[in-house]
Order: structure tokens, then sequence, then C-alpha cells
């Protein structure tokens, strides 16, 4: 080329030469465009690939907390059972939504009226990963994004709080009753009749049900979510 752009300069062929010039020219920005296609490519490419990781890893700590929330959620419908069987006046609440309760043959202890049950504790790590990290706007569907950020930040932080509560009243009931507890004659399996226990044991049946509504109310959000995933990933195949 060089050889070519000497040769014209020197025989005075400036027209020529300066259409060879704009060809050449030309010919560098469709490179560069070129290059740049590819490169732009190559990026869309990778950033792709590391949506569907963070989609299937967020998917893998979904499934975790729905099995989980199952765990919690029988675990609960038991304790409620077993509050029921000390004080027939307490009401089975969102039955509709919890479903039915199993049979127990009552309580073999006092202090079993105030154990603390099973707590949901959501696998978070790559929700927390992504945004700490500032990769967020990975996630193309900003509308999946925001079903994401809802379960986690919201609905989920709602169930730790409520099990909060109800951990910390288990801990205060223990404390209340402890002489109960420990010298307290109830009979096997146990029936109590006083009424101070009656009245703190209403109360916390109602903290159960509720606890227990929301969490399934969150497992059924939970699974539709996953299934938006597996949609979303689907569509990034």
């Amino acid at each position: 080329f060089r050889a070519i752009r000497q040769n014209m300069i020197r025989d005075n062929k400036v027209i020529q030469y300066l259409l060879y010039a704009i060809g050449e020219i030309i010919l560098v920005v469709i490179g560069i465009l070129i290059a740049l296609s590819i490169d732009n490519s190559n990026e869309l490419k990778n950033t792709r690939i590391a949506e569907k990781v963070y989609l299937n890893e967020i998917k893998s700590d979904l499934i975790q907390d729905t099995l989980l929330l199952s765990q919690v959620i029988n675990d609960h419908k038991w304790r409620i059972a077993q509050l029921m069987s000390q004080d027939s006046t307490i009401d089975f609440i969102f039955e509709e939504i919890i479903g039915e309760l199993p049979k127990v043959e009552g309580v073999s202890q006092l202090e079993y009226i105030f154990f603390t049950d099973r707590q949901f504790r959501p696998k978070i790590g790559t929700y927390n990963s992504m945004i700490s990290e500032g990769e967020s706007n990975i996630i193309s569907n900003r509308e999946l994004f925001n079903s994401i950020q809802n379960i986690y930040e919201l609905e989920v932080q709602n169930i730790i709080t409520i099990g909060a509560d109800i951990l910390n009243r288990s801990t205060e009931l223990r404390n209340k009753y402890a002489y109960e507890i420990k010298y307290g004659e109830y009979g096997s399996p146990i029936q109590i009749t006083d009424k101070r226990i009656l009245a703190d044991i209403y109360i916390s049946s109602g903290l159960l049900n509720y606890y227990t509504r929301q969490s399934v109310l969150l497992k059924g959000r939970i699974t539709e979510l996953i299934e938006l995933i597996d949609n979303e990933y689907a569509s990034l195949e």
C-alpha cells in the first residue's frame, strides 16, 4: 500500500490518490466496526452466560428454601395441634391456607408447650453476592429481578421477623414458668388447668397460626418464582 501511494504521488495522480486514501480510511473504519461488533457480541454472550449462572444458583437456593419451609410448616402444624390439645377454646384460624392439622396424643411434658420450633433461615448467599458485587443489572428481565428482590428483601425478611418474635416469646415463657416446668405435676400426657398458662398458650397459638400461614404463602410465591426463573433461563438458550 505504501509503494502504491508513493507512485501515485510521484506521477501526480492526486485524484486517484485521494480516492485511494478514502478507500483506505473506509476499510479501516469497517475493520474497527467489525472488531467492535465482535467485541460487543462476545461481551453480550459473556453477560448472558453470567446471567444464567446467577439465575441457576438463585433457583437452587429457592428450591432449598421451599424444602426448609415445608419442614417449618409441618413442625408448626404439629405445635398448633399440641396447643389445641390443651385448650379447646383455641381457634384454628387460616385452616383454608394451612391445611389439616396432624393428630396428636397430647404433650408429655410442660416444657414442650414452650419449646422453640424450627425457624426459617433462607439461603440468600447468591442474591446477597449479586447485590454486593453490583451485578443486579445482569438480570436482563427487570420484572423478574423485581420479583426476586421482593421475595428476598420483603417477604423473607417478614418471615424472619415473625420467627424471631416467636423465638423471643418462647424464651420468655420458659423463664416465666421455670418453676412449673421443673416441679409442676400435670400428669402424662399433661393436662393444664392453670389459667395463666392457658392464657399464654392461647396467645402463642395465634402467633403460630399466623407464622405458619405466612410460611405457606411464602412457599407458594417462591414456587411461582422458580417457574418464572425456569422460563427466563429457557429464553436465554
